[in-house]
């Protein structure tokens, strides 16, 4: 059960930009295959929120930064905040953000180039950690892509390492393997998390590895090898950046981001949760994932899911799978949109269909009571409360306050 207890007053927050106490969370931990907060059950369930750092949803206002290419934008900082909100809103404890920490290859990125730094690139995700801390919410950071999006991923690190290869192309080109395997590509992707873990944040005074706002980094976003789903991330590489990583932030879990359970992982110590995603939900698989962790020692957690297709009853299922599994960490939907606040009017949209839009009036009854089946289940992972699948959604304000009334510890 969480906490509920009161924050300092609005005011208070703004009138200085290192708020410590203020936004400073317990660390999770993991004991076999529990997470514990404050020696308690702690169940990491909310969205996946990618567009947390760097967007390609929203040409900004002239003279904005903008990379037209990529159509890569910084959001602005009433967008993250209402996602905070709205997470709070639904029960959510946690927030899996990719570009929070994969931001590589264009010129809005933290690494436009090798072990060139943008300080600016830091802003947005400077905001939305402080942000997620004075909510309450805690946050599991990707830390590379498998794929040639805009945001960057492996592909930027062949090609800055020699190898000129793009996903369209080359995804099945057995050089890609040469991201896990080249001791040059290895030691420049270790500089590239190092500058992710070791920034100090301009609003908490706080290192990243330092703040347990950030609960947990994933070696990557569906990593995989040359063929889909042969699940070829090396195991040798998947603990070296393990162990890399807790090197920097002791504190810090680590989950497998390979796209899948590869067995020859479950015996690596360094890892703490494997997790894999559900396109389209399969209960079936979900009950052999969650076995074959569990016999490791491990939590398992559904990173992804279809949240809007298929059967309402399929998707409830996979819900009480995960409420009553002790091995179950939790899950994170697929994906969340809001507001393009401060334009409180407008509703960002994403073209892959699966944008969760809360309390958006022109949402269909289904997705509408899809939201208030995740409400209901994340209440139930997060406050041990049984409510009503059709109970109304709690308002959130937009723009969303900076510093809200409460949050849950």
């Amino acid at each position: 059960m969480m906490r509920l207890y009161v924050l300092l007053c609005t005011a208070s927050v703004l009138a200085s930009p290192f708020r410590r106490g203020a936004a400073t969370l317990s660390p999770v931990t993991r004991n076999g295959t529990g997470l514990l907060v404050d020696g308690k059950a702690w169940k990491a369930i909310g969205p996946n929120v990618y567009w947390l750092g760097l967007d390609e949803n929203v040409t900004p206002p002239a003279g904005e930064p903008f990379y037209a290419p990529t159509k890569a934008s910084y959001p602005s900082k009433e967008r993250i905040t209402e996602v905070m909100a709205t997470v709070q809103a639904l029960g959510g404890t946690m927030i899996r953000g990719h570009t929070l920490g994969i931001s590589v290859g264009n010129p809005l990125s933290v690494w436009p180039e090798p072990g060139k730094v943008n300080e600016e690139a830091f802003g947005p995700i400077d905001w939305a950690v402080y942000q997620a801390g004075v909510y309450g919410i805690r946050l599991l950071i990707p830390l590379v892509d498998n794929y040639d999006y805009y945001h960057g991923g492996k592909y930027n690190f062949l090609r800055w390492g020699g190898f000129d290869l793009n996903q369209r192309r080359d995804e099945n080109n057995p050089l890609v393997q040469q991201f896990y395997t080249n001791a040059t590509i290895v030691a420049t992707f270790k500089d590239y998390i190092k500058t992710i873990i070791t920034h100090r944040n301009q609003y908490t005074n706080l290192t990243f590895a330092e703040d347990p706002t950030i609960f947990a980094y994933e070696t990557g976003n569906e990593l995989l090898g040359p063929i889909w789903g042969d699940m070829n991330s090396p195991a040798d590489w998947v603990q070296d950046i393990a162990k890399y990583v807790k090197s920097l932030a002791p504190q810090k879990l680590m989950v497998d981001g390979t796209y899948g359970i590869n067995k020859t992982h479950l015996s690596i110590e360094e890892v703490d949760i494997f997790s894999d995603h559900m396109y389209p939900v399969d209960t079936n698989k979900l009950q052999d994932d969650i076995k074959l962790v569990e016999a490791a020692g491990r939590p398992f957690f559904a990173g992804e899911y279809d949240w809007v297709g298929g059967d309402t009853a399929n998707l409830q299922s996979m819900f009480n799978i995960i409420e009553e599994s002790p091995a179950a960490a939790g899950d994170t939907f697929w994906s969340q949109f809001g507001h393009n606040a401060p334009d409180c009017a407008t509703y960002v949209d994403h073209s892959d269909g699966l944008a969760l839009q809360y309390a958006n009036p022109k949402n269909t009854a289904n997705q509408n009571s899809r939201i208030q089946l995740i409400r209901k289940h994340f209440v139930a992972m997060s406050q041990g409360k049984d409510i009503a699948p059709d109970e109304a959604l709690p308002a959130v304000p937009c723009p969303a306050p900076t510093s809200p009334s409460f949050r849950y510890r």
